[in-house]
């Protein structure tokens, strides 16, 4: 009888006699031993011989089954076919046998493989009896709450098992394990990666006939665990295996569960006996290792329960010595420690007792040779009273000297000339300022205080902020012993820069790679810079100074006499001819003009005048420097190109710059081809500064003459005397402006300075 999973019925046992796997070309891949005994094939070798099938159907059935076969693969049939063939037994006659084939759906050696299940083809009274014969133990499968289930076992050329066939299942199959429809498929069929351990087992029993029970665990069909009893049906050609198992999962996490539950509270009571005798180890260790003195007391009770002393159970060295080699073990408090009881100390701890709290008191001892400090605590531990003492003296002392160096240290950083400052670079803010910098300016110490680094930077003169950065890096890489040091400007009044000498050093660190906070003495230099200044100047002008007269008065001469020279020539000239030679005329009387202002400009600077710098409009200084120097841009035949529109405004002394401006202008204009000069102006507002840009199209420099440009008193020129682009120098640095010059022989120049933003 076989179970259909579908209606719940039970169908009529249709018993499978021969098993065949053979491909679509008809090569034999398997015939089980039942069919090979049926024909005789014993002899036969699968591998020399594959086209058996050949030898044992009748030859008037082979054609009818060969075209049945191609049938099947020609339309990949998914539903199985039935033919009844002559199949020759092995004492020559022929009995008539059904081919049940259909597709395998499995692959064993990488070929389209056809399953066939052969089967007599019986007549109904044949059927009936077997049947007849079966019902009984048939009955009482279908009854059993165990799974059941028939296989047929398939192997390859090598004799391997490689898969099974499943035959029959009772209705217990499906209730106790994850598999459903199975009979008639194979279990490749159903699970193609079945674990290998199925297979050899089954093989096992179908080969050697001996039955097997074991609990697996089906990885493949839901982790579950089974407990199987598996047999042979049949005789020794029998490859047919029955197999009778229920689903033990419940059970085996059960005990598993149980078994990690063991295992764990073996772990844990292992653990902390390990974990007790390391404690009591490393406790002895303390207890006989500590620099202080420990005592175990038993608390004593009266019969009202009062506390009326304790008694010494247990002592270290360090406590014994200080009894003196006295012998306290066994003694109680009061007996052997008279003068801890007049400082009170007896009383304290049986308050802590009483209280159930810990003690904890500093007492200073100076009796029986003793003049010293110390610490005194008590732990109560139910009838244990715990106590130590620990000679303190070191370091109340060492506390005294610290609280009279830090006093110390507080009246010099208060009377210091110098501002403190320290940087905490884990928040990046000023830690600490020991005073105000600028008050009337809001630059109060309160104020300071907790300001984040990333504010102060916009305080630090824009030149100044890349050695700033370089400052912080030599400091964070540095030794605690080494000193830097570095100047810079910083702005404390609005559009005042002061110089600053700053002195930086490591002040605490978290490790050899890691500046926590770092210290900074700061001064304000600026006086100090500024006598300086006066001093180069002073010296610098004295020389150009008696330059300066001795040109001056000797160009006074010439330039009076070119201008009366202008003046008589004017009146000479007919009226009919001056039309045409009055724009000279002018142009001659300016320029004279011009000249005795500059011999008036030269005499004053050999007197040194303080720059004053205010905001200033650079466009409007740039148009009055071209408006003076517009008759020699004229006689010269330049071009002048404008790239610039609007205000730009920066810090400037207007009278020394015009100057300045002016000896660049005039000297490209000099450096040009008459009526081919261009000379290029451009303004550009760049991130931190304004960049002017003069640039002219003349004959050059080469590079020596660039080395020695701003020298003093060097020149190209056959009647210059160098002092021009040297005052220019000067006085772009007092505007703390930076000149830079690019220049190639037959090229041109180009001039860019660079005027720091009033923000």
């Amino acid at each position: 009888m076989l179970y259909n999973t579908a209606s719940g019925t039970v169908l009529p046992l249709r018993r499978y006699e021969f098993l065949v796997v053979q491909t679509a070309d008809k090569e034999i891949r398997y015939i089980n031993p039942v069919l090979e005994d049926y024909c005789g094939l014993k002899d036969m070798s699968l591998r020399e011989n594959t086209d058996i099938l050949k030898e044992i159907i009748h030859p008037d059935d082979y054609p009818v089954y060969l075209e049945h076969l191609n049938s099947l693969t020609a339309n990949s049939c998914k539903k199985d076919k039935v033919i009844s063939v002559r199949i020759k037994k092995k004492d020559g006659s022929w009995v008539s046998f059904c081919f049940n084939d259909r597709l395998y759906n499995w692959n064993m050696d990488g070929n389209q493989l056809i399953l066939s299940l052969v089967y007599p083809s019986e007549s109904s009274d044949e059927m009936a009896t077997k049947q007849l014969a079966n019902n009984e133990y048939r009955h009482l499968l279908q009854a059993l709450d165990e799974a059941f289930c028939i296989i047929e076992m398939i192997f390859d050329e090598d004799g391997h098992p490689v898969d099974y066939l499943f035959q029959e299942i009772n209705p217990a199959f499906e209730k106790q394990i994850d598999l459903k429809n199975v009979t008639g498929k194979t279990m490749r069929e159903l699970i193609p990666d079945h674990e290998e351990h199925w297979f050899q087992t089954y093989g096992k029993v179908a080969l050697t006939g001996e039955p097997i029970r074991f609990q697996f665990k089906a990885g493949k069909i839901n982790n579950s665990w089974l407990d199987l009893y598996a047999f042979r049906l049949g005789d020794h050609n029998s490859r047919r295996v029955a197999v009778l198992f229920h689903n033990i999962t419940d059970h085996k996490l059960a005990e598993e569960q149980m078994k990690l539950a063991k295992e764990e509270l073996e772990q844990n009571a292992r653990k902390r006996q390990e974990e007790l005798r390391e404690s009591n180890i490393l406790l002895q260790t303390v207890f006989e290792t500590t620099n202080r003195a420990v005592a175990v007391f038993r608390v004593l009770y009266d019969e009202s329960g009062e506390i009326i002393d304790f008694r010494f159970i247990k002592a270290n060295k360090i406590l014994l010595e200080m009894y003196k080699g006295q012998n306290i073990l066994g003694k109680t408090y009061l007996e052997t420690s008279k003068h801890a009881v007049k400082m009170d100390v007896y009383n304290e701890l049986k308050k802590a007792v009483k209280e159930g709290n810990t003690f904890d008191k500093e007492i200073y001892f100076d009796k029986d040779g003793y003049n010293h400090w110390f610490r005194v605590t008590g732990r109560p531990q139910k009838d244990l009273l715990i106590a130590t003492l620990e000679d303190i003296t070191e370091r109340k002392v060492k506390d005294q000297e610290l609280k009279d160096t830090i006093r110390f240290k507080k009246q010099l950083v208060r009377t210091s000339p110098e501002t403190i400052v320290i940087l905490n670079l884990n928040e990046q803010n000023v830690r600490y300022i020991n005073k105000d910098i600028y008050p009337e300016e809001g630059l109060t110490r309160k104020r300071i205080l907790g300001t984040p680094i990333v504010e102060i930077i916009p305080y630090v003169h824009p030149r100044d902020r890349e050695r700033v950065m370089e400052f912080h890096k030599k400091i964070l890489k540095s030794a605690d012993d080494d000193i830097h040091d570095i100047e810079v400007r910083l702005q404390l009044k609005p559009n005042r820069w002061e110089w600053f000498s700053v002195r930086g050093k490591v002040f605490h660190r978290r490790d050899e790679l890691w500046v926590d906070e770092y210290v900074l003495l700061v001064r304000n230099i600026n006086q100090q810079k500024e006598t300086q200044k006066a001093l180069i100047n002073a010296e610098k002008f004295s020389i150009m100074g008696d330059m300066a007269r001795t040109l001056a008065h000797e160009l006074r001469n010439p330039i009076t006499s070119i201008g009366m020279a202008t003046e008589v020539l004017s009146k000479k000239f007919p009226d009919s001819q001056k039309n045409g030679s009055l724009k000279y005329f002018n142009i001659l009387n300016n320029s004279t003009k011009t000249l005795n202002d500059l011999v008036s400009n030269l005499l004053n600077s050999a007197n040194y005048n303080q720059t004053v710098l205010k905001k200033q409009d650079l466009t409007e200084i740039l148009e009055s420097t071209l408006k003076k120097a517009s008759d020699r841009i004229y006689l010269a035949g330049i071009d002048i190109q404008k790239d610039y529109k609007g205000s730009h405004y920066v810090l400037a002394d207007r009278e020394k710059l015009e100057i300045a401006l002016l000896n660049i202008i005039v000297n490209a204009s000099e450096a040009t081809v008459p009526d081919e000069g261009v000379i290029s102006i451009e303004i550009k507002e760049e991130e931190k500064d304004i960049m002017l840009r003069i640039s002219d199209n003349g004959h050059g420099l080469e590079k020596e003459e660039m080395e020695r440009l701003f020298d003093a008193f060097y020149t190209t020129k056959k009647t210059g005397v160098g002092v021009g682009l040297n005052s220019v120098k000067n006085i772009l640095e007092e505007h703390d402006s930076r000149i830079e010059v690019a220049s190639e022989p037959n090229q041109g120049t180009c001039f860019r300075i660079y005027f720091p933003k009033l923000n």
